[in-house]
């Protein structure tokens, strides 16, 4: 008995550790470094190579991006001049594996393409606060000018938006685009956001859906919420973070 002891207790001892499972990352997660801060908007591959897409100001193109318990991502890969969307490559697979839902609350919101939302149809803000604001598209093609500079091809919404919590415009389950700035919900209910169609092409990218992924949430809710949207009032642009 004592000889099986002992070899069970060097089996032990030179056991190798068991290595921890790769956490999940795609929309909802928030990237940082010592001088920025931003929200991802959706996941993309390339190919076996995985994306984040997030909105302006999140960093420098060639920045190392971090997240959870400053854990490195990956580096940002392009920043547009004057505002535009932010993508950043996942090279760190060995601590993230990319997810297609967007994290809101305790729950995921499933995404399961991209198919654009007309003029006069349902659109919802996703949003760390408030959960789904809910509202409809009231023009695209827009050009406004933001404090970084003007930019064109957005679409206007009638919902209001609150900096700093800001995540993605969907509709259901189809990714609509990446939030950019707007009214507060004190002032009014207008915000426009950079369609996401135009943004995978830009860059060769394919959005990642539950239908490429292994990977399954834990709760999954896709309700929308269809409030009175607020009314149209002095338009104020805040920043979507």
């Amino acid at each position: 008995m004592r000889v099986i002891a002992a070899a069970l207790l060097l089996l032990l001892l030179g056991a190798t550790p068991a290595t921890a499972a790769p956490a999940p990352i795609g929309g909802g997660s928030v990237l940082f470094t010592a001088s920025f801060r931003c929200t991802t908007a959706f996941a993309a591959k390339r190919d076996t190579t995985g994306f984040l897409i997030a909105g302006p100001r999140c960093a420098t193109t060639g920045t190392q991006m971090f997240s959870g318990a400053n854990v490195p991502v990956g580096p940002v890969i392009s920043t547009p001049a004057g505002g535009g969307a932010t993508v950043v490559q996942l090279t760190n697979t060995a601590a993230w594996t990319l997810v297609p839902w967007i994290v809101l609350g305790t729950t995921q919101h499933m995404i399961r393409g991209a198919t654009e939302t007309p003029v006069g149809g349902t659109v919802c803000l996703l949003d760390r606060s408030a959960g789904r604001r809910c509202g409809v598209i009231t023009a695209k093609n827009q050009t406004v000018t933001f404090p970084e500079g003007t930019i064109t091809g957005l679409t206007r919404t009638n919902i209001c938006m609150q900096p700093g919590t800001a995540v993605a415009f969907v509709s259901g389950d189809q990714a609509q685009g990446i939030p950019l700035g707007g009214s507060t919900c004190t002032t009014g209910g207008v915000s426009y956001f950079l369609p996401i169609r135009p943004i995978l092409s830009a860059y060769g990218l394919t959005l990642f859906t539950e239908h490429n992924s292994k990977v399954r949430p834990t709760s999954v809710d896709n309700t929308s919420h269809l409030g009175e949207a607020p009314p149209v009032g002095l338009l104020r642009i805040v920043l979507a973070n």
